[in-house]
């Protein structure tokens, strides 16, 4: 409402003012609402790729022939790199044909001429967009089945943008020829770490997790190499971060033996009752108060559990008697008289006589007191 004596036209006015005033409200704003919000992953404009394989015919003759090259002029210490195999023509990228890639001219018998144009790499940064990308476009940044984090989503920003970052190749290897598609781990952490030092990349960037997602629920906590010491085989991890001493038969185990892959928390208290279950009623759960760390179950050192507050005669043989030579199915209900174990002689022994009446009990039967 406008007061009654303004005159009407004040509205337009009013109105035009309240205009002007958005407009340039907005025109503060947008800077920082650009600057804030999330950058998309730009869509590229689908392409196809001129399809040359059927003009490829003479690169390939004289590529998989080091005679030819040879003759071709090629230098001596380059014939091993231009040299490609029959397996690798037909492999993947191979079956696309040397000019669709690379291009070149493949309708002239001139090396000079058939040269003329060549991408040596179609990987760098510069031609991927106009190769690689034809049908990479919507690389993945995680790949979790693979446990596998990898910078796809920043070198893509970097061919768009027409920067410096590497080529697919650096990763990949040439893909179509040469190594394999992916190149060795070693190769690979050479090459990144000596690149990412160089500019400065963080730390956390050149760490397993930089490149690897851990299957597991302790991965967020530790890095893989705190337990990890082989970048072959993922099951070669030092035992000396474990939280309790693996030795004997359990320094043998994998780790998902006992853990319930992939959570390593199942476990409690780290007590032998976490993954052992006894087989008798008496004891509680510190089983090795009797058994050997890490042995068998055989391997029983009875000096730990004081038999001599139950039974006084646990002394000389008895002790050298396996549990169960005494201790039968359930381990319960022992008699402490020596007749739950041996009977008496009815030709030296009275039926109510006890054997420590004559026997000595730590040592054989056959030492008998006077």
């Amino acid at each position: 409402m406008i007061p009654s004596h303004w005159p009407r036209w004040s509205v337009i006015l009013i109105g035009f003012a309240l205009v002007i005033f958005t407009i340039l409200i907005a025109l503060v704003l947008e800077p920082a609402a650009q600057a804030v919000a999330p950058r998309p992953v730009p869509t590229p404009t689908v392409f196809r790729l001129a399809y040359a394989a059927p003009l490829s015919g003479d690169c390939v003759e004289c590529h998989t022939d080091e005679t030819a090259l040879v003759n071709s002029g090629a230098p001596e210490a380059e014939v091993v790199r231009l040299l490609i195999t029959s397996d690798e023509v037909v492999s993947l990228h191979g079956r696309l044909g040397c000019v669709t890639c690379h291009q070149g001219n493949g309708e002239t018998d001139d090396k000079e001429a058939a040269h003329e144009g060549l991408v040596p790499n179609p990987t760098d940064y510069r031609e991927a967009g106009k190769v690689c990308l034809a049908c990479h476009a919507d690389v993945r940044t995680d790949i979790p089945e693979k446990n596998i984090h990898t910078p796809h989503q920043r070198i893509l920003w970097g061919i768009y943008e027409e920067q410096e970052i590497c080529a697919c190749s650096n990763c990949h290897g040439p893909v179509a020829h040469g190594v394999a598609p992916v190149g060795t781990h070693e190769g690979l952490a050479a090459y990144c770490i000596d690149c990412h030092e160089e500019k400065g990349v963080p730390p956390e960037r050149l760490a397993c997790a930089g490149c690897h997602i851990g299957p597991h629920d302790i991965a967020d906590a530790l890095d893989c190499e705190v337990c990890h010491t082989s970048t072959d085989t993922w099951s070669k991890v030092e035992l000396a971060v474990h939280p309790m001493a693996l030795n004997g038969r359990h320094g043998e185990l994998a780790c998902f033996e006992c853990h319930d892959a992939p959570d390593f928390r199942t476990l409690s208290g780290f007590t032998c009752e976490s993954c052992h279950q006894k087989p008798h009623d008496f004891g509680n759960g510190d089983c090795a108060q009797c058994h050997a760390d890490g042995g068998t179950w055989e391997q029983v050192d009875v000096t730990t559990f004081d038999h001599t507050a139950i039974w006084p005669y646990f002394t000389g043989a008895h002790t050298t008697v396996a549990c169960e030579g005494c201790h039968f199915e359930g381990y319960q209900g022992l008699s402490p008289d020596c007749g739950a174990c041996h009977t008496l002689n009815p030709d030296t022994c009275a039926p109510d006589q006890k054997c420590t009446d004559c026997h000595r009990s730590d040592l054989s039967w056959s030492d008998v007191q006077g």
